[in-house]
């Protein structure tokens, strides 16, 4: 199975994999990153979907940052997609058999399961970030949902797709107004990639989170500047390790062919703290 992200050495998957793929009766288990930029080029995206369509070993891959990339430059070298993946322009799972390539979008259902983890049920949501991740949450999310980004153009991709108030931005201080607006008990989430894969927050420390929110980073790796300006004002802040879990365990049984049982999923959740 191949591991596309942009620093794909650092991440905690490769500690857990193994014992994920044991208890879940995967055979002779092996992860492979593939390193890509965020400036990628076409041609970048393209050889990461080649080299996953000629190896013979694989079964599949996990793609983190670059699923919208991934579509948009790399779309004829599959054989399908399922509907969410077309509707939403983006592909998070490969699944390989023989010659044929599907492309997932699992985005759409790794993000309420973690959600769903939180305990949140608030009025209204701010989405930071429109991409692949973003949109799939905004889609997902019912009430009152704003979805910000700083490209006019991926907004207006976008905008048809959902539901959402799409809202352009050109600082983090725009963000902090539009939070400024929000009402008690919402929920704000970084899909921006900004804590991890590029440094930052989308935010400043000026930002004032309404009362009884929930600030919830899409990332669980990096310096998260966004839940330190959270903490800072007594705001409840998660990280994300539960779509982490989510995301990697649903994308697995995918990939390897596996039922993703309630109890199989709790297992592997607690072999993840070993």
């Amino acid at each position: 199975m191949y591991f596309i992200g942009v620093s794909t050495a650092q991440s905690s998957i490769h500690r857990i994999f193994p014992h994920w793929a044991a208890q879940a009766g995967v055979r002779d288990p092996a992860l492979l990153g593939i390193d890509i930029p965020i400036d990628a080029t076409p041609n970048q995206y393209r050889a990461a979907v080649y080299t996953i369509l000629q190896d013979p070993t694989t079964q599949g891959a996990l793609i983190t940052t670059h699923k919208v990339g991934i579509y948009e430059h790399a779309a004829d070298l599959f054989t399908e997609f399922d509907p969410d993946a077309r509707r939403l322009g983006e592909v998070s799972c490969i699944v390989k058999r023989g010659a044929r390539l599907t492309g997932l979008a699992m985005d759409t259902v790794a993000g309420p399961l973690a959600l769903q983890a939180l305990n949140w049920h608030g009025p209204a949501a701010l989405i930071l970030g429109a991409g692949g991740a973003g949109l799939a949450l905004a889609v997902s999310l019912p009430g009152d949902v704003i979805l910000t980004d700083i490209s006019a153009a991926r907004l207006e991709k976008v905008r048809h797709l959902t539901s959402a108030r799409c809202e352009q931005v050109a600082s983090p201080e725009d963000n902090g107004r539009l939070l400024a607006a929000l009402p008690p008990g919402s929920l704000i989430v970084n899909a921006t990639g900004m804590g991890k894969d590029r440094p930052g927050a989308p935010i400043t420390p000026q930002a004032r989170f309404p009362l009884d929110a929930l600030a919830w980073d899409l990332n669980y790796r990096g310096e998260l500047l966004f839940l330190d300006y959270a903490r800072a004002q007594g705001i409840r802040a998660a990280d994300g390790w539960e779509y982490f879990l989510h995301g990697w365990t649903q994308i697995m049984a995918r990939v390897f062919g596996f039922h993703l049982t309630p109890e199989l999923f709790t297992s592997m959740r607690q072999l993840a703290r070993i």
